[in-house]
C-alpha cells in the first residue's frame, strides 16, 4: 500500500510574494505577485517554495511583520518599508521600478501554533492581544 503525504514537508515552509508600482498601484492591485524559492527568486509551483526556518530569518527577520488579524495568524506578511532598497535580497525581487514589496509566510500544516507563534515573534510579529 503507498503512502500517499497530504501534509507539507516537516521543517518546510512556504513564501509567497508581491511587488506594487505606480501602475499597478493605480489600478489597486500588485505589478507581480507568486511563490519565492529559498534563494528569494519567484518560482511558478508552490512545491518549489521551500525555505528552512534559517532562510527564513536570515533573508527576512526585522522587517514590519504583520498578521492577518488572527491571535494563531495564517500567515505573516513582512514589508521591509522604504528600506527595500538598502537589501540585495529586496531590491532583487522588487525590480527597478517598485514603490514596494513585501513577502508573506505562510502557515504550515505540520507546525503547531505555539511553534508557529515562535517561528513569527523570531520574524518580527507581534499579537495584538
Amino acid at each position: 500500500m503507498a503512502l500517499i503525504r497530504t501534509t507539507e514537508p516537516r521543517g518546510t515552509f512556504r513564501v509567497t510574494y508581491e511587488t506594487v508600482t505606480a501602475e499597478s498601484a493605480e489600478h489597486g492591485d500588485a505589478a507581480e505577485r507568486g511563490w519565492l524559492d529559498w534563494r528569494g527568486c519567484p518560482c511558478d509551483e508552490y512545491h518549489d517554495s521551500c525555505w528552512d526556518f534559517r532562510d527564513l530569518t536570515d533573508r527576512l527577520a526585522g522587517c514590519y511583520a504583520e498578521g492577518d488579524g488572527d491571535t494563531v495568524p495564517r500567515w505573516i506578511t513582512l514589508d521591509p518599508q522604504s528600506d527595500f532598497w538598502l537589501s540585495p535580497f529586496w531590491r532583487d525581487l522588487a525590480g527597478e521600478d517598485a514603490l514596494s514589496v513585501t513577502a508573506s509566510v505562510h502557515r504550515p500544516d505540520w507546525i503547531t501554533d505555539s511553534s508557529w507563534i515562535r517561528v513569527c515573534r523570531m520574524l518580527g510579529w507581534r499579537s495584538c492581544r
